[in-house]
């Protein structure tokens, strides 16, 4: 009786259990070997990290707090207390209170003079040893460099206060302890810092290590202690080594847990392969019986050293099978449907390699092959000439591409068991390779890409996600265990939009895309900004998935929002800078107008010819002055974005002939030749703004004679006409003096430059006027250049654009004789002024007329309301106290100072240069505008011009 085979479930559990022993030992120890390995380096890690963090912390205190205080000593207040001893006392002990530069609760200041006296200090009661005091002293106010000192005294830091270049004084810093400045900082490890003596300056566990103490009376048994130099101190970083060993503890528990779960999972995967592949067999077998009772017929034949039971059945239902179709003829017609039916390709030989049959798929495959079928039928037989089964590798004559065929040889036995030949059966799987290829390339790119990807399937209820990428996991800090089979709703949170959310649910709804950007959660709970994309997945023409694409975005609105308060910062800077120009203009133009007043009243009077000379000097000292306040002026207007380039008609001609005029006497007295070339193309009147095209020619011209002491100046003018009709001027000045260095004309357009210091020396100027012209070509369309050789003079080029303009729009140049006056008649005129000075310049300048001065609004409003003559003229200053120009003029316009004077002229006398200073005046009510500081002539001429006018007036109203 033979022996019952074994079962297949015995034979893979016998076979698989003495190979998974060993598996697991080995991986055992290797694991805990690695794991035991690793936390002793991690540990070592830590606390190198921990001693470079402590060198970094030190680095940066000391050398961000001597940065601070080199940028305090910078400060005009520090510099100027060292020069200015009259005056400190009102501003430097407000500044010095401000003073905050560390974390530390002890920390003192001070300032010294160059021969080491404290001139001011906040909380100094610093007790420094001679040494130290000594050292820093010789090295910031003796060598004019910053010096730090940390020790056990405490930490010092002082910067000098440079005056060109030279140590005038010294800030100084000084703490008590190191402890106090490194507390605040957190720290990985117990942390140490002593001196070179031991001595300890601070200690982050001052429970474990007192500071102050000395190191070596510290016990270090079960402590692992790292360690490293920095100047003249000793950083420690020291760490239990209980805790190494208690975490390799840990580790070995889990991994040991993790072993055994492992070993179950693996015999339950055994023994669950073992049953299923029972069932299948026996199904199998169960098949093939069925269907040979049924004259279904098929062939197959296996082989093994120890068969399975089921396999054993299997292989005695088939051999029997195919001594059937043996004995049946191979021509049979049902025979070969069946056979030209299957997917895969059949090829029948006998024992003598010759072919008995085979199926369409097979010649097919032929046709497509290079050779003969025999040959190929001998290369296939050579490959299985050793094995069962092989995968082989064709090349298709159709294609031009490899085809993968896995081929299966199956022995044809009669019922006897007499091997009567071999059956080969391919399986093409080019198309099932190439998918899985690209399936792989398609999962591959999709996970390591760094772009977020998640993918939602919307037809299982709860929509939940299938698929994430590692940058999701990078992204959110979510594993695929844990995000895998659940919905995303868990990274929403409480300020998570709720309206965004809702937007995103409706678009899902509707199976639509969308793209949108909302606040949500990582895993540890910290927020950040989700730039989300979804897309829609369609499979048979239905959606069933979404992909959505996500990217944090967090800095980018942080981004976004801080360009949104540096924006609203810059305008509140443009506006406070605005205001503070027209105080500054205010504040200058007033004393200069008193000056250019009183000069103009000496002027008047008789005088020697010295004193005139002198006063000769002085005016000119004063035109120098306004015109550098003006320079300023309108450079701080350029770089605030307020000045504005006005587009009225104007004479180009006119306007270049009282240029020469003005300069041609300036360079007669030079002995300097002076001409001017002009060629208009018959455009004398355009449109451009006439005040800033002569400022920029009088900037050059200026500088022409400035920089000529002999020789000629030519000022060659033209205009083209381009083909959209609008004009460009060229023009350019030619001068034969000093030249500019090759070198230093990249930058001469530069602010506040001029070729060196002793140009500034010996012709003065403020370097802005070629800065001040460049910026205007360039708002008025154009730019400027320069061509020059040093010690052959310059020639500066400009163009800027204009417009065609009619005559006819030139508006009239109002003159004092134009206008009906009354000889010899005085007029009634009130002073609105708050500045006694300009007071009695006006008066002076008005001693033919009568004259009545208020010094605010309010004042004027009273004289006009109780005195009983009648003014015929306002002269209104802008700015007073108690009420300014611009609202007495309102009310006197709405009739507070009766019917009248609802129409008196009222001209404007102001220091004020900014923009919209004029159009401020115009709208208030007033008549005309004066800009101090100004001549007598014109103000004569503005009061007699509005006086005659307001009485003309009157008298056609009476006629």
């Amino acid at each position: 009786m033979m022996q019952q085979p074994p079962r297949l479930r015995s034979l893979l559990l016998s076979s698989m259990l003495p190979r998974l022993v060993l598996l697991v030992a080995v991986l055992s120890i290797i694991l805990f070997a690695l794991s035991f390995h690793f936390i002793v380096k991690q540990t070592d890690q830590l606390q190198q990290q921990s001693v470079d963090g402590l060198e970094q912390d030190i680095n940066y205190i000391v050398s961000d707090t001597t940065r601070q205080l080199a940028d305090l000593a910078a400060n005009d207040i520090i510099i100027n207390s060292l020069v200015d001893f009259e005056q400190r006392d009102n501003y430097l002990p407000m500044f010095f209170r401000s003073l905050n530069l560390t974390q530390a609760k002890s920390v003192e200041f001070a300032l010294f003079d160059f021969a080491g006296n404290r001139v001011i200090d906040k909380n100094w009661n610093a007790v420094i040893p001679d040494s130290l005091s000594s050292a820093w002293r010789q090295q910031t106010l003796g060598s004019s460099n910053a010096y730090s000192s940390v020790s056990k005294y405490g930490v010092l830091i002082s910067v000098p206060v440079l005056l060109r270049g030279v140590a005038e004084g010294a800030l100084v810093m000084y703490v008590d302890s190191l402890q106090s400045l490194l507390a605040p900082y957190p720290r990985l490890t117990n942390q140490l810092v002593t001196d070179s003596s031991g001595h300890v300056l601070f200690s982050s566990e001052p429970s474990l290590i007192t500071p102050n103490s000395s190191f070596s009376d510290f016990d270090d048994s079960g402590y692992a202690i790292k360690k490293a130099d920095w100047q003249n101190l000793t950083l420690y970083s020291v760490k239990p080594t209980i805790t190494a060993y208690r975490e390799a503890a840990w580790t070995g528990i889990v991994l040991l847990a993790m072993i055994v779960g492992f070993v179950f999972i693996i015999l339950h995967m055994v023994s669950m392969t073992g049953t299923l592949a029972e069932r299948t067999l026996s199904t199998l077998y169960n098949d093939i019986k069925n269907r040979l009772n049924s004259d279904d017929k098929t062939s197959l034949r296996l082989d093994s050293e120890v068969e399975a039971q089921e396999l054993a059945d299997i292989r005695e239902a088939f051999d029997k099978l195919i001594w059937d179709l043996t004995e049946v003829s191979l021509s049979n017609e049902q025979f070969s449907n069946v056979l030209e039916s299957m997917g895969d390709m059949l090829v029948v030989v006998d024992q003598d390699k010759q072919i008995l049959l085979s199926n369409k798929r097979f010649d097919d495959f032929c046709h497509d092959q290079y050779g003969e079928k025999n040959g190929i039928l001998k290369f296939i037989m050579q490959k299985l000439a050793s094995s069962q089964s092989n995968e082989l590798t064709h090349f298709s004559v159709s294609t031009g591409q490899e085809r993968f065929v896995h081929w299966t040889k199956t022995s044809l036995a009669d019922a006897n068991g007499n091997i009567r030949g071999d059956i080969y059966v391919g399986s093409d799987e080019t198309e099932q390779r190439f998918l899985e290829s690209h399936v792989k390339v398609l999962t591959h790119a999709m996970d390591e890409a760094t772009v977020s990807i998640i993918i939602s399937d919307i037809k299982r209820v709860g929509q939940p996600v299938i698929y994430v990428n590692s940058a999701f996991e990078e992204l959110t800090g979510y594993s695929r265990e844990e995000i895998i089979g659940h919905n995303c709703r868990s990274m929403q949170g409480d300020e998570t939009s709720k309206q965004t959310v809702d937007e995103i649910r409706k678009a899902i709804a509707v199976r639509e895309p969308i793209e949108t950007t909302l606040l949500n959660y990582k895993k540890d709970g910290s927020a950040f900004y989700n730039r989300l994309n979804l897309t829609p997945v369609k499979i048979n023409g239905e959606v069933t998935h979404y992909i959505g694409f996500q990217q944090d975005v967090t800095q980018q609105r942080q981004t976004e929002q801080y360009l949104q308060d540096a924006r609203e910062k810059a305008e509140e800077s443009a506006r406070l800078k605005s205001s503070f120009l027209a105080s500054m203009s205010h504040e200058i133009r007033t004393p200069i107008h008193g000056i250019s007043g009183v000069l103009q009243l000496m002027a008047s009077s008789e005088l020697t010819e010295e004193q005139k000379h002198y006063l000769s000097l002085a005016k000119f000292s004063i035109q120098g002055l306004l015109h550098i306040v003006n320079d300023i002026l309108d450079f701080s207007k350029i770089e605030a974005g307020q000045l504005q380039i006005e587009e009225n008609p104007f004479d180009i001609l006119e306007s270049l002939e009282n240029l020469q005029s003005q300069y041609a006497i300036m360079c007669q007295e030079k002995g300097l030749a002076l001409h001017f070339h002009f060629d208009l193309q018959g455009f004398h009147v355009v449109q451009g703004d006439d005040v800033r095209f002569r400022q920029i020619l009088s900037n050059l011209l200026g500088n022409a004679v400035k920089f000529t002491d002999s020789g000629c100046i030519e000022v060659t003018t033209s205009i083209q006409q381009n083909a959209d009709n609008s004009l460009k001027l060229l023009c350019s000045v030619k001068d034969t003096g000093i030249g500019i260095a090759q070198d230093k004309q990249s930058t001469i357009f530069d602010v506040f430059t001029q070729e060196d210091l002793s140009t500034t020396r010996k012709f003065g100027g403020t370097g802005l006027g070629l800065s001040i012209s460049k910026q205007l070509c360039e708002l008025m369309g154009g730019d400027i250049k320069l061509e020059s050789v040093k010690g052959h003079g310059s020639t500066f080029s400009f163009t800027i654009m204009l417009e065609q303009a009619d005559e006819a729009l030139l508006k009239p140049v109002h003159h004092s004789s134009g206008v009906k006056r009354e000889k010899g008649k005085k007029r009634k005129v009130l002073i609105v002024e708050d500045n006694d000075i300009n007071q009695v310049i006006v008066k002076q300048h008005l001693n033919n007329h009568t004259t009545l001065s208020a010094k605010s609004g309010l004042e004027a409003l009273e004289a006009l309301n109780k005195m009983k003559v009648t003014f015929d003229v306002v002269l209104m200053d802008c700015q007073m106290p108690e009420m300014d120009g611009f609202e007495a003029t309102k009310r006197i316009r709405n009739g507070e100072a009766g019917e009248r004077y609802l129409n008196v002229p009222i001209i404007a006398l102001t220091a004020n240069a900014m923009k919209g200073d004029k159009e401020r005046c115009v709208n208030a009510g007033m008549d005309d505008y004066l800009s101090k500081p100004f001549d007598a002539i014109d103000l004569i001429d503005k009061v007699e011009h509005w006086a005659s006018i307001e009485r003309n007036s009157e008298e056609s109203a009476v006629h």
